[in-house]
């Protein structure tokens, strides 16, 4: 019931109105249009060619289903985000829930999973992505799909070597680790939609292994046995799960990130790859296309920001703003301050219990850390030879940061001042979400109603004019030195 509840919720908030604004906004003037030729066609697009190349098609591939079925307008280009936000909601919910099974149990895990998904349910950023034809509310959802898969092949029923049943033809097929095939899948899926969808493997493919490694260290048979030696452990791993783990979690991405390019590029497909005009010689050099993209971008933007600020909301980005005679509407993608702050606390104070608990590989810690570096490290080492990153970049670590407040929220649930710092938590966020409701949907707003949303506004740009009002027009020059919500 809890999980139908708030994926229902989620579903709402972010279908209500969805064709509110009815143009594109921000970068959907690259994937909407892309997305309406890969499924339509030039004539009704208004477009002779792909508007960007930047990316694999798999997120334009979504977009477009929503166009096939809901026409070439608002709605149809924005519905399919808005479903991969509800369903990620649901699949945080199932992800908390496991994560707590054995920790805590009965309501209190019940309450734990709700809040971490209410959280992201309402989430300022996952909000106004799941509201956009833009890719990063797709790349979410498979990074939150390939750590749950990979949280249910560990907890997968584990036999002696002795007692094992012949599998089934499909359990055959996965090589006898469906839930790892299913990681696997959503790992090539992520790439697919963005490069920056591989950082979760990171994550996934470590903690595989290590779980692999601590559960081959207790024999089943003999659980009061003493551990086994580690270097015996980790050749019989290496030698009976490293040939199933490079097709699961290395040769199955490869392949649905490849199926992501069928229906689009032209060529031969029994070509050779260095054939030209073969299929595999076309995917090839859209690869260095890509490269090249992202590897010459130069120069700055005025809503830019450093990923070490990204937590701390230093630089949002207006994604749409209109003066209507004295009413603004705007888009604004920006965070929960009191989510993303709180949730970071919430991850450190993880971190501090898992030291305690002699770090334990089956606890909840584990995952979330993991999850939260591989997804957010990279963008700080990046940045520091790329200046154009922003702060939706974020996104696919924020339901991690959700996730650690619901499992605190689960572990004091039992006491009744945890039930009332739970309560307090959820008022506040449900407040806060309200508050700046109309500042992420395009409401209108009175100037005055818009300046108190505008908490930070040192906006003095060294060269350039100050911002006083939201541009979403600009793409280039000096961000704000200062903390600017502007």
């Amino acid at each position: 019931m809890a999980l139908a509840i708030v994926t229902a919720g989620a579903a709402f908030v972010r279908l209500v109105a969805l064709s509110r604004p009815v143009e594109f906004v921000f970068d959907e003037i690259f994937y909407a249009r892309n997305a309406c030729r890969y499924v339509i066609g030039t004539a009704e697009c208004g477009i002779e060619g792909l508007v960007s190349r930047a990316h694999p098609p798999l997120g334009n591939w979504m977009i477009g289903a929503g166009i096939k079925v809901f026409g070439y307008e608002a709605f149809g280009w924005r519905v399919a985000a808005a479903l991969a936000g509800a369903l990620t909601v649901a699949l945080l919910y199932l992800l908390v829930r496991r994560l707590l099974r054995g920790a805590v149990t009965g309501p209190a895990a019940t309450a734990g999973a709700f809040v971490a998904a209410a959280l992201l349910a309402g989430d300022f950023l996952h909000l106004v992505h799941s509201r956009l034809a833009m890719l990063d509310a797709f790349v979410t959802l498979f990074v939150v799909a390939a750590v749950l898969f990979a949280v249910l092949d560990r907890d997968r029923e584990r036999r002696p070597v002795w007692d094992r049943s012949p599998p089934g033809w499909l359990r055959g097929l996965a090589l006898g680790r469906p839930w790892q095939l299913l990681a696997g899948a959503s790992i090539g899926a992520a790439v697919a939609v963005k490069w920056s969808g591989a950082y979760i493997a990171l994550a996934v493919i470590p903690l595989i292994l290590a779980w692999e490694l601590a559960a081959r260290r207790r024999d089943a048979r003999q659980p009061e046995a003493p551990p086994r030696p580690w270097g015996a452990v980790l050749r019989r791993t290496v030698l009976e799960e490293l040939p199933r783990s490079l097709v699961l979690l290395g040769l199955v991405p490869v392949l649905v990130y490849l199926a992501a390019y069928l229906g689009r590029l032209p060529g031969d497909a029994l070509g050779l790859p260095w054939q030209e005009g073969t299929f595999w010689r076309n995917i090839w050099e859209h690869q260095f296309a890509m490269l090249r993209f992202h590897a010459s971008l130069e120069g700055s933007h005025p809503y830019e920001s450093p990923p070490w600020s990204w937590p701390l909301l230093k630089r949002p980005v207006a994604y749409f703003f209109i003066d209507e005679g004295g009413a603004y509407r705007e888009i604004l993608a920006m965070g929960n301050p009191l989510v993303w702050s709180g949730g970071l606390i919430a991850l450190v104070g993880s971190g501090i219990a898992w030291a305690r608990s002699g770090w334990e590989l089956r606890r909840p810690e584990p995952v979330l850390i993991g999850a939260v570096l591989a997804t957010w490290l990279p963008w700080l080492i990046l940045s520091s030879s790329r200046s154009q990153v922003f702060l939706w970049y974020a996104l696919p670590t924020i339901p991690f940061l959700c996730a650690a407040l619901g499992i605190l929220a689960a572990r004091i649930w039992p006491s009744r001042v945890g039930r009332v710092a739970v309560a307090a938590l959820a008022a506040a966020a449900l407040a806060l979400f309200a508050f700046f409701f109309p500042l992420l949907t395009a409401l209108p707003m009175e100037p005055d109603d818009w300046r108190s949303r505008m908490w930070l506004t040192d906006c003095q740009r060294p060269g350039a004019p100050t911002l006083v009002l939201p541009d979403d027009g600009i793409r280039i020059g000096p961000a704000p030195t200062g903390w600017c919500w502007i």
